[in-house]
């Protein structure tokens, strides 16, 4: 990971971002968003990795589990990701939430080639919601927005 990792973004987001976003809602299913479970600390927003991708936390292809905010496409990694920062409390692994609505992807930590969800987060009369997206999906608007 040559990015580094962020807490949230505290600048607005970009208007090429605020487009992408827009198109995504626009194309994703909201029926099938779950409500995810979030803890409030002084310095944000945090979510359970778990809630979201098994999270292999030992055994002999361990690595270290991840968080990116998708903000746009990119050739060589197909996205342009900022890492999120993340923390443990008591064993389990939680991920900082940049500000909502936002794109994320996770990953594991279990293998290189581990399936990697992709999900659409965004807050809704307090409480927060996510709904998966498919790399294909996320593609073609990612495409339409530039």
């Amino acid at each position: 990971m040559s990015e580094s990792m962020t807490k949230s973004q505290s600048e607005p987001q970009s208007s090429e971002t605020q487009k992408f976003l827009a198109l995504l809602k626009e194309k994703l299913d909201l029926s099938k968003a779950f409500q995810v479970d979030v803890v409030k600390v002084p310095s944000g927003l945090l979510v359970r990795h778990s809630q979201f991708v098994y999270c292999n936390t030992g055994g002999w292809a361990q690595r270290k589990p991840w968080a990116s905010k998708i903000v746009g496409y990119d050739a060589k990694y197909k996205f342009a990701r900022e890492f999120l920062e993340r923390t443990t409390i008591e064993g389990v692994i939680y991920q900082y939430l940049p500000d909502l609505p936002a794109v994320i992807q996770f990953h594991g930590g279990s293998t290189k080639n581990e399936y990697k969800p992709i999900y659409y987060i965004y807050e809704r009369d307090g409480s927060v919601f996510a709904v998966e997206v498919s790399e294909t999906l996320l593609l073609q608007v990612l495409a339409e927005a530039r």
